[in-house]
Order: structure tokens, then sequence, then C-alpha cells
């Protein structure tokens, strides 16, 4: 009967095949034992769209921007030792050549450009430009939304999502479930992710702290909420906000607003409802046969008051 074959990793096949020749000749010592198989591959991670690969590692690859400042030289040339802020429309204006175009090239390009138009105007044979970068003002990532300190922040070297929503103050209590990151200069159709706060910061998925880029806007939305208005014999009435995905019920809300007191009617309980038509309409609630799950509990809407009353016995 010829011997069954199980799938083995390639390291363990080799010695698999060794150990079955050596098996053949007389042996002195036992045969040592296959090496263990390796484990199961890891499945591919979610990916993230393309525009949201890693940033600028240096200032080569930076691209330059309005407001930028730069210092600009020709060694031979003492009129252009000039230190200049670029201008809205990515131009920088220098002495004997005018308005020259350097918004969204990296330093060297913009070096090249200067170069070429002094050799165009013959002003200098073989030109020795350098132009550094000496204020990144458009090296700023955009902060909004639920967090302690919405803003523009600097961007200095590769920063991802969680460092940059660390520098405005994390997230407060309002933010919502998601994080919308919008990159305007990215290619259509490219320039919008969303990304799940729960999985990025509970579950801490790392593929979803993505690296983010100059211009980069980073928008938190709040929590959604609806408001509901709990009145009458409970212990803290009041209004309470519920998020939009959570359906409050009647139950809950009267729950919230600390339960009924010992003076409550909780057989006789109403929903007020303003309709968008401006008609009023009242929901009887026995909250007594709701706890007992012999009633359908209500649920509410946006401003709805929930009216507790008294007991007269």
């Amino acid at each position: 009967m010829s011997p069954s074959f199980r799938r083995l990793p390639v390291p363990a096949i080799a010695l698999a095949l060794a150990l079955s020749c050596a098996s053949a000749a007389p042996q002195s010592e036992p045969s040592r034992p296959a090496a263990p198989a390796a484990p199961p591959a890891v499945p591919a991670a979610r990916a993230l769209p393309s525009p949201f690969a890693m940033p600028p590692t240096s200032d080569q690859d930076y691209s330059i921007g309005a407001q930028d400042v730069l210092e600009i030289r020709e060694y031979q040339l003492k009129e252009l030792d000039v230190t200049r802020r670029v201008d809205n429309d990515g131009s920088v204006t220098l002495p004997l050549l005018g308005k020259v175009l350097v918004g969204g090239l990296n330093p060297q390009q913009a070096e090249d450009a200067i170069a070429q138009l002094l050799r165009e105007r013959e002003l200098v044979k073989i030109p020795q430009v350098t132009v550094n970068i000496k204020e990144y003002v458009s090296r700023r990532v955009s902060i909004q939304g639920a967090v302690d300190k919405p803003g523009l922040y600097p961007m200095f070297g590769p920063k991802t999502l969680l460092e940059m929503v660390g520098e405005a103050g994390g997230l407060n209590d309002r933010a919502g479930k998601k994080i919308i990151v919008q990159r305007p200069y990215a290619a259509s159709g490219q320039d919008r992710v969303e990304i799940d706060i729960e999985e990025l910061v509970y579950e801490g998925n790392p593929l979803l702290n993505v690296p983010l880029q100059p211009g980069d806007i980073v928008l938190i939305p709040y929590l959604q909420e609806v408001r509901i208005y709990v009145n009458g014999a409970v212990r803290n009435p009041g209004m309470y906000k519920f998020p939009v995905d959570q359906e409050a019920t009647v139950l809950q809300a009267v729950t919230a607003a600390g339960g009924a007191t010992d003076r409550a009617n909780e057989s006789r309980v109403n929903v007020v409802r303003r309709n968008t038509d401006g008609t009023r309409q009242v929901f009887k609630v026995n909250l007594n046969r709701v706890k007992k799950g012999k009633e359908e509990d209500i649920l509410l809407e946006e401003n709805d008051t929930v009216v507790v009353p008294e007991s007269f016995f």
C-alpha cells in the first residue's frame, strides 16, 4: 500500500525528504522529528484608498504651498540672496526675474525652474540655485468637530491620524462613531475616507491609523442626538439626550430621569408629541404593564415630552 501524504510547509517537506533518504541506510541514532508546520497566514487587512499613502518624509518630497516662506540663493548673484513668502497664486517675486511659479513644486524643482530662467535670460551661465523652506505655513492639518481644541495644526515630519487628533486634545465625549479624512488635492474619487472610531481607538486596528499629509482636513462629526423632555412625578425632571441610533423609549426616558417617585401613577403616563404641521398628539402608556412585558414600550421622537402624573390615592 502506498503511503499517504499530508501537505507540509516548504521547510518541513525538505526535512521530511532528507529523513526519508536517511532511513534507507543503517541508522545509529534515532531520526529527529519533523519541523513544526508554519503558522497559518494572517488574513489580509482591509485596504485603504490610495491617497492615504505615506506622507513626505523630507523637504525634497514636500510640495511648496501658499504662504510658505522660502530662502532662495544664487551664489553668483547677490540680488538673488532673498527670503520670500509664496503668494496665494503659488508664485514668488524675485529680483531680476519677476514672478516665478513655485507652488506645487518641491525645492529641487523650484531650484531647476529658477536656474532655467537665469539661463534663458543670460543672467548666469551655470546657475547654482538653492531653495530652502524656512516656514512650512502650508504644512498644516485642519482638525475640526468633536475634539477639545479644534483648529489648524502644523505638521512637521510624518504624522498619523491619532497623533494629529491627540495634538487637538483628543476626542471629546460628544464624538460620534466615525472620523472623516478629506484630502482636497487628491485625485477625483480618492479624496475621502471614513474611519470607524471604535475599530480605530478601542479595537486598535493599525491600518485605520492612516498617515496624514499637509492640507488634509480631519472632521470628527458630533454624536447625533434626540432631545426628550421628562416631566411630572420623576426624581429628576428635565431634558435628556439620547443617541439617534439608540432608540429611546418611554421606560428609558423615565429611567434617565431617575425613575418615578413614590407618588407617581405609572399606569397613566402620557407622551405628548408636536408634529411638523403643528398638530399635537397624546399617547397613553401603562408603564406598569410595560415593565412586566405585557405592553409595548413606545419609541420616542425628537422633542417628545413624557409626563408622569401623580397618583391621587
